[in-house]
C-alpha cells in the first residue's frame, strides 16, 4: 500500500485516509483488548477517557514503558508505512474514547507527535476538524 496515494481533497497537503486499513475482525479485537483494560489504567478527562501505552508525554520528553503484546501489530503496520522521518517509528499509542457527541476542542499535539502523527479509528467513524494555526492577542499560539 502506497499511502501518498490516499491523499484528501479539500484538506491540508499533508493528510491521508487509507480505508480498511484494518479488517473488521482487527477492529473487534482491538475494541475486546481495551475493553479488557483494567478501569486505573484509564485517565478520565471532562470530555472523554484515554488510556497511554509505550510511555506518557511528558514536558521534557516520554516516559517510556513497554507497548503491551496485542498492539505490537498494529504498531508495526504503522511503521511499515515509511510515514515517519527518517529513522523515526511509532512508539506510542494514545487510546481515546468518545462517547456519541464527544469530542476535543482545537489543539496542537505539542513538540512530541511532531511532525506526523497516525490514527486508527475504531467503533465508529470519526471527524476529524483542521483549522489554520493563529496567535491569539497574548501571542501565544492556538487554533482557531
Amino acid at each position: 500500500m502506497i499511502w501518498q496515494n490516499f491523499a484528501v481533497l479539500n484538506c491540508p497537503p499533508s493528510i491521508y485516509y487509507l480505508p480498511d486499513f484494518i479488517t473488521k475482525e482487527e477492529e473487534c479485537a482491538i475494541m475486546q483488548a481495551v475493553d479488557k483494560t483494567p478501569r486505573p489504567r484509564w485517565t478520565q478527562l471532562s470530555n472523554r477517557r484515554l488510556i497511554n501505552y509505550g510511555g506518557v508525554p511528558h514536558p521534557k520528553g516520554m516516559i517510556a514503558e513497554d507497548i503491551p503484546v496485542w498492539l505490537h501489530h498494529y504498531v508495526e503496520r504503522i511503521n511499515q508505512l515509511n510515514v515517519y522521518a527518517e529513522g523515526i517509528k511509532a512508539n506510542h499509542v494514545l487510546v481515546n474514547e468518545y462517547l456519541p457527541g464527544q469530542g476535543i476542542m482545537p489543539h496542537l499535539d505539542g513538540p512530541l507527535f511532531f511532525p506526523t502523527i497516525t490514527t486508527i479509528s475504531c467503533g465508529s467513524h470519526t471527524v476529524l476538524e483542521y483549522y489554520e494555526q493563529t496567535e491569539d492577542a497574548n501571542g501565544q499560539d492556538g487554533s482557531g
